[in-house]
């Protein structure tokens, strides 16, 4: 059984299967609906229920309040209707980027580790694609489905940049990882995502990343470098073990040609015995000085390690509003969710 959903800002009704979430069928009927972690995480989806009723399952209490709840603001990758309903998401003022489609060609691909390839690419017609720094796209590579990639590149770039992690039954991330090649061409669809830097901001910026989670992170980063010049910026990378750590001297050297940017490789259990920083990234981040007051967070990766982090810095006076999120989830995990 399908219920009829009016999304107020497209003027016009889509159909939601039973048990169909309103974010899955927006999408699905080619509407530009704003999202991001599409699990219950990042609160990208906010959206207002002007009538009906729906059911919810489960979702981060940080992306929706009781008191939002109450008042009648929902979760569209989490809400699926159980009756006809009308709705409307809750607008960004900041600055957007039409999606548009872009045939792209790899220019570049090495592994940075074991399991993560960087890739860059550029379009085939040789413009930039323009989009906010931490933003990100859909790629459809030649016979498989789209997946979703954070651009690691900075806005305007000529070449794009992105970091792919092989995951176990993933056909599309092993596909890049062991098959991809320079020359190969893929669609690029975006951008999408509200987890992007806001540069009307004026306070310190905090980046609390894992796994591929850097992606987005070195896009916010570049950006920063390049345009808000003596900002104080803080990278917080949590890796598990050494071999996991990429981007690593990069980084460092970053840090040395810019005062403003510390880079913190926390590694949760170093193999050598050695490490700098150690162990669990959050309880680091707790022993040293940081102004989580007036901060701008933005956390990308694992969901485990972003709905951990959304709680430890609005525990440590980070206004929710200033806590921007990413959850990396995987489609076998969107699947089961």
């Amino acid at each position: 059984m399908a219920h009829k959903v009016s999304i107020r800002q497209f003027d016009c009704a889509i159909d939601v299967k039973d048990g169909q979430s309103i974010l899955d069928a927006a999408l699905k009927a080619g509407l530009d609906y704003p999202y991001a972690c599409r699990s219950g995480t990042c609160s990208a989806c906010k959206t207002e229920l002007l009538s009906g009723d729906v059911k919810h399952r489960a979702y981060d209490a940080l992306a929706l309040s009781e008191i939002e709840r109450a008042a009648g603001i929902i979760l569209a990758c989490r809400a699926s209707p159980v009756s006809n309903c009308e709705v409307a998401f809750l607008e960004d003022d900041a600055l957007e980027y039409t999606p548009r489609k872009v045939e792209c060609r790899i220019s570049h691909i090495e592994h940075a580790t074991h399991d993560i390839a960087v890739v860059r690419a550029v379009a085939r017609d040789g413009t930039a694609l323009q989009f906010a720094a931490g933003q990100f796209a859909m790629l459809t590579l030649p016979g498989l489905p789209p997946r979703e990639y954070s651009f690691a590149s900075r806005p305007g770039s000529l070449e794009l940049e992105f970091h792919v992690r092989s995951r176990q039954g993933g056909h599309v991330s092993s596909h890049i990882f062991e098959r991809s090649r320079v020359g190969d061409h893929f669609l690029l669809n975006g951008p999408f995502g509200n987890a992007y830097l806001r540069k009307e901001h004026s306070g310190p910026i905090i980046l609390v990343v894992g796994g591929t989670g850097l992606a987005p992170a070195m896009s916010i980063l570049r950006e920063c470098l390049a345009t808000l010049p003596g900002r104080e910026i803080k990278l917080f990378f949590s890796v598990r073990q050494e071999g996991d750590l990429y981007f690593g001297e990069l980084l460092r050297r970053m840090s040395e040609e810019h005062s403003n940017f510390t880079f913190y490789p926390v590694i949760y259990d170093p193999v050598s015995g050695y490490a700098q920083y150690r162990g669990n990234v959050l309880e680091f981040m707790e022993n040293i000085s940081l102004n989580f007051r007036s901060a701008k967070v933005y956390t990308c990766g694992p969901p485990g390690l972003v709905s951990a982090c959304q709680r430890f810095v609005t525990r440590m006076g980070t206004l929710p509003e200033n806590c921007h999120a990413d959850s990396f989830v995987s489609q076998e995990e969107k699947i089961a969710s």
